[in-house]
């Protein structure tokens, strides 16, 4: 099994386009008329399964960054975002 992008020269002719012979060949075009790149078909089927699966993992992630964070002494006050500003004496010094 290879990682990365792997080169596959493809023959065509006349008869069918570019875009054609490489669905044949289980490869999906980037470019309608001219593709100089191509991704696999089970790829993006495995992407669309992980695209399906995604609400799952991102609650997943979402609970382990909050246990990460809580555990670095960050502590979570609410589930919105929001900026706070905190007032300083002139007697405290920042580091």
């Amino acid at each position: 099994m290879s990682i990365g992008f792997t080169s596959v020269d493809v023959l065509s002719c006349n008869c069918s386009s570019l875009p054609q012979v490489l669905i044949h060949h289980g490869l999906f075009p980037t470019s309608p008329s001219q593709p100089h790149m191509a991704v696999s078909l089970d790829l993006l089927s495995f992407y669309w399964t992980l695209f399906e699966c995604s609400c799952d993992a991102i609650n997943a992630l979402v609970s382990t960054l909050k246990t990460y964070y809580s555990r670095q002494g960050f502590q979570m006050t609410d589930k919105k975002v929001h900026s706070t500003i905190v007032l300083l004496n002139t007697n405290d010094v920042l580091l």
